[in-house]
């Protein structure tokens, strides 16, 4: 089995090899209790306990925090072991480097939550703003996300002096708001990017214990590996090789436009012949359906049902640019959501390719 992209073997001399030591054999040993507590805290997520009440769930990630706490634990006695067994030449590029490198300031970030846990005796909440049923023994897998910074207790937040350190400035702009799973895979490959040797590898040559095991979740993208894309690389990906299917139904009648930014949205209904569905899309991609062949239409403000076309990008409403013409109030399905809401909707449609993905037909 090959490697992933940018992956090192176990025979890649690495970036901070360590030297021949006892201490080296101990590193050795804590790389493997990071894999495995990492698998924990995976499987945690399929162990969360969630209720259910009128509009709203309950959902205790005490399981996840559990297993975190070790994770971060591990995190930073291998952290601590890199900077004791280095040369002591190569002791500033180490910190350099986890101060400049994506994955080494999540390293640095993380700190913050190891310290809570060790020194503060203070409880790290997470956030879990999605779940889904039929995995786990109690039928959930839940999404930790960390908080963001400015969530967290003061007591976390704050020192004794009120200063911040560069601990929570890393966290703030490296870990805070994203998915637990995923900052501790960015854990694991800094330490393998720093010495692979010290990776305990399976028969194939990966690192053992991954990717972990899959839950069955087809609607999701989910991270199992150190060397994955992570969830903003992958729905950019994912919406990159989506955007060029045709979307679903038979064809779209466009009601209005709502401005976000540079951006101009158009909302309406997705016509599928048996029913309709609200939809919004932006007038780039409306042009791309359009070139493709796909129908949409709009109601001028005398009553007209007309086609919209496509003229070098811009979309046309007869000779006149759509973004000009008036078109006719027509109070169905989303189009009466406010401006505001209707770029909630879009956000988080362009957020979620996987929810994209659901008006689009397959290629």
């Amino acid at each position: 089995m090959a490697l992933l992209p940018d992956q090192p073997a176990s025979t890649d001399p690495g970036m901070f090899p360590i030297p021949a030591s006892g201490g080296r054999n101990q590193l050795r040993r804590k790389f493997r209790a990071l894999a495995r507590a990492i698998e924990d805290t995976w499987l945690a997520t399929a162990d969360s306990d969630v209720v259910m009440h009128p509009g709203h769930f309950h959902i205790d990630t005490e399981a996840v925090s559990i297993d975190v706490a070790d994770a971060v634990t591990v995190m930073r006695t291998i952290d601590t072991l890199f900077t004791e067994l280095l040369d002591p030449a190569d002791k500033p590029r180490y910190e350099a480097m986890r101060a400049s490198d994506s994955d080494g300031r999540v390293v640095h970030g993380l700190r913050l939550i190891r310290n809570a846990e060790i020194h503060r005796h203070a409880m790290i909440d997470m956030d879990t703003d999605r779940l889904v049923s039929g995995v786990g023994k109690g039928g959930w897998r839940v999404f930790p996300r960390w908080k963001p910074y400015s969530d967290l207790p003061v007591e976390i937040r704050n020192n004794t002096d009120g200063k911040r350190t560069s601990v929570d400035r890393r966290y703030e702009d490296s870990v805070g708001g994203r998915l637990v799973i995923e900052t501790l895979l960015d854990v694991m490959r800094f330490f393998d990017r720093c010495d692979p040797s010290l990776t305990h590898r399976n028969e194939d040559g990966d690192i053992d214990g991954f990717p972990l095991p899959p839950f069955i979740i087809e609607h999701t993208y989910e991270c199992r590996h150190p060397y994955d894309p992570r969830e903003v690389k992958m729905n950019e990906i994912l919406l990159d090789r989506w955007t060029i299917m045709a979307p679903t139904g038979l064809n779209r009648q466009i009601h209005r436009a709502v401005l976000y930014g540079d951006l101009t949205l158009y909302v309406g209904l997705t016509n599928f012949g048996h029913h309709l569905e609200s939809f919004v899309e932006s007038a780039d991609q409306i042009a791309w359906d359009i070139a493709g062949g796909y129908s949409y239409t709009a109601i001028t403000d005398t009553g007209r049902l007309m086609p919209v076309t496509e003229w070098d990008r811009t979309l046309m409403l007869g000779e006149t640019p759509l973004a000009e013409a008036t078109l006719a109030e027509v109070r169905a399905g989303r189009s009466t959501d406010s401006d505001d809401r209707i770029r909630e909707w879009w956000d988080r449609q362009i957020t979620d390719a996987f929810w994209y993905r659901r008006h689009r037909r397959a290629s």
